[in-house]
């Protein structure tokens, strides 16, 4: 493997890592808001069970996995992120896309093209 590619393919496995991380520390924000705003009510669900553990719960520990294990962590955070989609079209008619959240999954796609880079081919 020439240097260029290698540097490209560390370049790609560190971007996705940096922004994982913001989009962690997002989530947990986010998760930590909503928790301690919604004390005291009766406001969650049990229908919206399923949307919460696709976002952020799958999403979350899609990215975690994903510095190890960077295939398995990104298909998970992608996945969780297709389930969530498939989720509102069944329960509102509409697959509720929005830009944000599509930019906290966005670090599974660059996880799984690193993957995708780092694999040995058999035949070249």
């Amino acid at each position: 493997m020439t240097d260029v590619k290698k540097r490209n393919k560390e370049t790609i496995k560190w971007i996705a890592r940096i922004w994982s991380i913001l989009s962690l520390a997002f989530i947990l924000l986010f998760f930590g808001a909503s928790i301690t705003s919604s004390i005291g009510k009766e406001t969650f669900v049990f229908k919206d069970v399923f949307q919460f553990v696709f976002f952020p719960i799958g999403l979350t520990i899609g990215l975690i996995l994903a510095w190890k294990w960077e295939g398995l962590g990104g298909i998970i955070a992608i996945g969780s992120i297709i389930g969530f989609h498939l989720q509102m079209l069944i329960k509102n008619g509409n697959p509720d896309f929005n830009l944000f959240i599509e930019l906290l999954a966005a670090p599974g796609i660059l996880f799984i093209l690193y993957w995708i880079l780092s694999r040995k081919r058999v035949i070249e």
